[in-house]
């Protein structure tokens, strides 16, 4: 896996952010729109890839699909870090 699969646009940044922010939270998909300030079009497609990486998971609950950082994935807890300390260095 590389950097730039998991960064590959600004939405799937901005979502990866609002996971990484809260990452034993479990967001509604249009919640976590709301939170990036993205459409939900676009949260979906970025959901789908970083569920395709393996970080995140998506399940649908009802009408809602549900999603959160899928710590199964060893990169998962990386990132948590890696977040923890960018917000540190600012």
């Amino acid at each position: 896996m590389r950097l730039s699969d998991i960064f590959a646009s600004r939405v799937q940044a901005r979502v990866l952010e609002e996971l990484l922010d809260a990452p034993n939270t479990i967001f509604t998909q249009i919640e976590l729109s709301r939170r990036a300030g993205c459409s939900s079009s676009s949260v979906d497609r970025a959901l789908k890839k970083l569920c395709r990486l393996g970080i995140v998971r998506m399940d649908k609950l009802s009408v809602n699909k549900i999603v959160a950082l899928n710590f199964n994935n060893r990169v998962v807890s990386l990132l948590i870090q890696f977040n923890k300390d960018v917000k540190k260095a600012d």
